[in-house]
């Protein structure tokens, strides 16, 4: 029998049932922007002013040139950038994309780095990323890949809230958006 038959891929309704059922507050999604200088000015722009499309400013508080930028935990030279990860004190690693079918079928993730991936999200290095609603799946299919990788409630729960909401000063119970705070 199809095992998708019996367990059927999530759709994004079910994402709320699931951070609540890890007991959280919402889902802390941090990500990376790689877009040409021109264009990456002008999103800037928007995001510090705001305006009437987009309501409240929204603070832009990193402002490194690409090469100081990392996305997709690396991806694919994962050990390279883990090794990064576990030197310095402040660098992170961001989930966006990794771990889905998509990713898997062109850039796997080697499974031997399983514990020290584990390891890095347990320490607040690995963050819940995404680039949608530009991808090519479900956004319940991203969170469905990092269930899969079995590394335990505790790391997910890390990876999908506590690391960032640390990092960013971020309350559980503050839904402003950071336009907002």
């Amino acid at each position: 029998m199809d095992v998708q038959s019996i367990i059927p891929e999530p759709v994004d309704a079910d994402v709320p049932a699931w951070w609540r059922g890890l007991g959280l507050p919402g889902l802390a999604d941090v990500h990376v922007h790689f877009l040409p200088e021109r264009m990456e000015r002008r999103v800037w722009h928007h995001f510090e002013n705001g305006g009437p499309l987009m309501g409240a400013g929204w603070p832009i508080h990193y402002r490194m040139p690409v090469e100081e930028r990392v996305a997709r935990l690396g991806m694919p030279e994962y050990e390279e950038f883990f090794g990064m990860a576990e030197t310095f004190a402040n660098v992170r690693l961001d989930t966006t994309m990794t771990f889905t079918d998509f990713a898997e079928r062109r850039m796997p993730f080697p499974a031997r780095l399983g514990p020290r991936l584990r390891d890095l999200g347990l320490a607040g290095k690995v963050l819940l990323g995404s680039d949608f609603p530009n991808i090519p799946h479900p956004y319940a299919h991203q969170i469905h890949a990092l269930n899969r990788l079995g590394l335990g409630e505790d790391w997910l729960r890390a990876v999908c809230w506590d690391s960032a909401a640390d990092l960013l000063g971020l309350s559980p119970d503050d839904t402003r958006s950071p336009g907002e705070r």
